[in-house]
């Protein structure tokens, strides 16, 4: 019986470091989408929250808040580096695109203001794309404000390495 409990407490952390290590990469990405920096976060008199983040956009990245309906939100995105990038705010539809002009496919900066109705859910996507020729033909850096109730929450994209 001792022989067996010693056995087990030798094999066992062996078989879980085997188990964890496949030795394999995974084939799914293994770069995050974007490499989101929280620049400031503050609290305005308990009632409004404010985030300010920098993106380092390579390719589509979603930003989704959880709203209650009625709640207001404003914001606003410049690009800091690259050239322009495309914009869409969405609830279960299209609530606000950026106006990109005959230059660009997208836009350099833009100010943005909706608010939260039980017709669009509870979840609104802000998609930012980049479309302007920065290196390697994609990627921008990308300031964004956002000015959400309290009570709402901010989720952000994450990756792996």
């Amino acid at each position: 019986m001792f022989k067996k409990a010693i056995a087990t407490l030798i094999v066992l952390p062996l078989v879980i470091i085997a188990g964890c290590s496949s030795g394999t990469k995974s084939t799914a990405s293994t770069t995050p989408p974007a490499g989101i920096k929280s620049v400031r976060e503050a609290e305005i008199a308990s009632t409004w929250s404010m985030k300010q983040v920098e993106i380092n956009l390579q390719t589509e990245t979603h930003i989704v808040l959880k709203l209650a309906s009625g709640d207001k939100v404003d914001g606003y995105y410049y690009v800091e580096k690259g050239d322009s990038v495309g914009f869409v705010i969405s609830g279960n539809s299209k609530i606000y695109e950026s106006a990109a002009d005959a230059k660009s496919p997208g836009t350099a900066s833009d100010r943005f203001s909706f608010t939260a109705s039980t017709d669009q859910g509870i979840a609104y996507t802000l998609a930012l794309t980049p479309t302007g020729s920065g290196k390697n033909g994609t990627g921008a850096t990308v300031f964004l404000e956002i000015i959400y109730p309290a009570t709402g929450e901010i989720l952000v994209p994450f990756g792996t390495k």
